[in-house]
């Protein structure tokens, strides 16, 4: 016995929620029941004025809006409007038994997406179904674009927030570094300060002492020598030791002393300190200029002078220099000092405490922009220069500066 096939279930419909602006009872029955021939299952609302469109709508939104054009009470238009001040993305489709081209393209141009003619309700359903997807569309691409914007807005916030965060902490390391800047400078002012203290102790204090207590060795050794008595040759190696005592205190008396900058022209104290080393030292220190020499601020000056007198002194001290040469060049952008001498050759400190003026020179050189270095000759000597970019300490150029006899000291 053959089995009678079940008939298949009809497809499911799509529920939509139409709002029908129509006074006509009728002609809104004839547009649901053209819906659900569609394939649609409509839930529909039927108002005729604006004050019920309104009530409607603030329900909640609906799928879809079908509106006769000419109401006794209504139109399409008002009821465009209203979607407008509800800020709604409705498809709004008019449904009307006469409208002229005009009106039509009026009301296309004022917000609704198509029109149909009442004699001719087969093409609202096709109407419908292409508002829907179009509306799905435009629902989508607000989502998105919105999305879009919020992850924009918060790309923009954490860039402000992160930008913010390293201003911060640029300033407080700016501030930071200030303040190092500050400190280190307190401590060379320190240290020149107190440099200069020991030298005015060293004369005017110990110094005088000394030479005291020399003159009183003297006549001791004098009265003993009258006499000859037998300590007469120790009182001599007394005398002696004291005198050579008062003259090495006396030599760094004027170590010490020496180390003060007087004027701001760069060439003319670098002549001045060339001729002091002459003088208290005892060796060759010669100075020359070679080219056109800038004015400087009183800073770059200052540094630059202490740099070379740090170098000199290192090289009589470390290098047992015989023989120094200071040299002030402008070739081209920069600004050269070099000190040149033919002591003990220049060797790498072991630990950086070993060679504590090496690194005040270093940082003098960086306080001006300019770049600091220092190296050992093939078999005698040292050699130490300081370039100084002249955008960075020269402000105008003053006529050419040499020192008689050739330009050297």
């Amino acid at each position: 016995m053959k089995k009678t096939p079940k008939p298949s279930a009809a497809p499911a419909r799509r529920v939509i929620h139409v709002l029908l602006v129509e006074d006509s009872e009728t002609d809104g029955f004839l547009l649901k029941r053209a819906l659900e021939r569609g394939g649609f299952d409509p839930r529909c609302e039927r108002v005729d004025t604006a004050e019920a469109m309104g009530r409607a709508l603030a329900k909640g939104p609906c799928d879809l809006i079908l509106a006769d054009h000419s109401m006794p009470l209504f139109s399409a238009f008002a009821a465009l409007e209203l979607v407008k001040q509800h800020g709604l993305d409705v498809p709004f489709i008019i449904v009307s038994g006469q409208i002229e081209e005009a009106t039509a393209a009026a009301a296309m141009h004022a917000g609704a997406h198509d029109y149909v003619m009442k004699d001719r309700l087969a093409r609202l359903v096709p109407a419908v179904e292409r508002e829907l997807r179009e509306a799905e569309v435009r629902r989508a691409r607000k989502k998105s674009e919105e999305e879009l914007r919020r992850a924009h807005e918060d790309l923009e916030a954490r860039v402000q927030e992160r930008t913010a965060a390293l201003r911060a902490a640029n300033q407080k390391l700016q501030n930071v570094i200030e303040e190092r800047k500050r400190l280190e400078n307190e401590l060379l002012e320190i240290a020149e300060n107190e440099r200069r203290r020991i030298g005015f102790d060293l004369h005017d204090d110990l110094g005088q002492k000394l030479t005291g207590v020399s003159l009183m060795a003297k006549g001791l050794h004098k009265k003993l020598s009258r006499e000859q008595h037998p300590s007469t040759a120790d009182a001599h190696r007394i005398e002696s030791l004291l005198e050579e005592i008062s003259t090495h205190t006396h030599n760094l008396a004027r170590q010490f002393s020496f180390l003060d900058l007087q004027g701001d022209d760069l060439s003319g104290v670098l002549k001045g300190l060339a001729a002091n080393v002459k003088k208290m030292f005892e060796i060759g220190c010669a100075f020359t200029v070679k080219g056109r020499i800038p004015e400087l601020p009183q800073n770059t000056t200052a540094q630059l002078y202490k740099i070379c007198q740090e170098a000199v002194s290192n090289s009589i001290k470390h290098g047992k220099a015989r023989q120094v040469s200071i040299c002030l060049a402008c070739t081209g952008d920069d600004l050269l000092l070099t000190i040149k001498n033919d002591g003990k050759p220049f060797s790498q400190p072991t630990a950086p405490k070993n060679r504590m003026g090496l690194r005040i020179m270093n940082y003098r050189a960086s306080m001006i922009g300019a770049e600091f270095k220092i190296q050992a000759l093939d078999k005698n000597g040292t050699i130490v220069s300081c370039a100084l970019p002249i955008r960075n300490g020269a402000e105008a150029g003053r006529p050419e500066s040499r020192p008689p006899n050739g330009g050297a000291v």
